[in-house]
């Protein structure tokens, strides 16, 4: 068994997301090309051990909290033979990044969009994390508290752009206050009465910004569409019906990055039950047919299903594959991997939940 690790490197003052590669050395295998830090795991080695000692040896990165990601198990994924990889995820910050990479000329960072071409599957890993990383930072404040206990409005604001999906032609990012409304009006972060210091000698002019904090009330985000990485960019000549939606199918959506697979999972679910499609920025809305509220999510690798907590308990439990998050006392969210989706049991479990979440839905009206 073995682990990979996607260290994706954000920088807000560039707003960039990135990966970091190692050289594989020579006289091994795939030597010379750029990959992912991993490694095999040794007698009695947990995961999360292999996990950090792989990321200190390989790239010289410590003191980081890597989540698991993904069981890979393609038999085809390692010419020395079949390996099981589980692969894990892990945010930090360029500035953390940068005094390895002065030391270390076979350690680099690359754009994640042009992660491509790596050995052991790594490719697959990289979108994977990205699509699970923008996902938690469409919904939450800096959910890997990179910014610390306490940050600036803006500061926040700069971190959720970089990780975010980069503007296309005729987009643009949300405006300071349309973050601010989201963020501060659905109670997400509070102000903590106190500003930020200037720092010495600063010619900034004006009264210091002020410091804001993770409000500890859980937050119900079922009806929530999350923060608009990009928005079109258009004047209102321009604003009239476009192939974002709403639709009752993928067949009559565009300009969306849905995995083809979730797409025939969401279209055979809707041949049953009447529902609506809009495309979003970074992902589909799955509401019932008539309906404001959304009952999943529909992101470029993962589909995301709101549930009853016991119902979502019970699914997480029997499909180790799926990831559960506790998103409040009222809605659970069951994450479904694309690459789940080649399996047969598992794509007939998340069509039935989809079923049921767009039931509940449908009937709490």
């Amino acid at each position: 068994m073995a682990v990979d690790t996607a260290v994706l490197v954000v920088d807000p003052g560039a707003e960039s997301l990135g990966v970091l590669q190692h050289e594989r050395p020579h006289g091994g295998a795939n030597a010379g090309e750029w990959a992912l830090p991993g490694t095999f795991l040794h007698e009695g080695e947990t995961l999360a051990d292999a996990v950090l000692r792989s990321l200190a040896e390989k790239v010289g990165l410590r003191g980081t909290r890597p989540q698991q990601l993904h069981v890979f198990d393609d038999p085809d994924r390692d010419d020395r033979g079949w390996v099981l990889s589980v692969a894990h995820v892990v945010l930090v910050l360029a500035d953390d990044v940068d005094p390895v990479l002065a030391n270390r000329p076979d350690v680099r960072v690359v754009p994640v969009e042009n992660a491509a071409g790596q050995p052991f599957g790594h490719d697959e890993i990289v979108r994977l994390a990205v699509d699970r990383v923008q996902q938690d930072y469409a919904l939450r404040p800096d959910p890997a508290h990179l910014l610390g206990d306490q940050f600036t409005l803006k500061a926040l604001q700069a971190l959720h752009d970089a990780v975010a999906p980069q503007p296309g032609p005729g987009e643009a990012r949300p405006s300071i206050d349309t973050f601010r409304r989201y963020m501060v009006g659905r109670g997400l972060i509070q102000p903590t009465g106190e500003s930020a210091r200037k720092e010495p000698g600063s010619s900034v002019m004006g009264k210091p910004a002020e410091l804001y904090r993770r409000s500890a009330d859980v937050r119900d985000l079922t009806e929530v569409l999350g923060v608009r990485p990009v928005r079109k960019d258009r004047s209102r000549a321009d604003r009239g019906a476009d192939a974002s939606g709403p639709a009752g199918s993928f067949r009559g959506l565009s300009g969306h990055k849905v995995n083809p697979h979730i797409q025939r999972l969401v279209d055979d679910v809707g041949t049953r039950v009447p529902l609506t499609l809009s495309g979003m920025p970074h992902y589909v809305a799955v509401r019932p047919a008539g309906e404001e509220r959304v009952a999943a999510y529909a992101r470029p690798q993962t589909l995301s299903i709101g549930l009853d907590p016991d119902d979502a308990e019970s699914v997480g439990a029997e499909f180790r594959s799926f990831r559960l998050e506790r998103t409040s006392a009222a809605t659970h969210h069951v994450h479904v991997p694309m690459l789940a989706l080649a399996e047969p049991v598992e794509r007939r479990a998340a069509m039935a939940a989809l079923e049921r979440a767009l039931a509940r839905v449908a009937g709490s009206s």
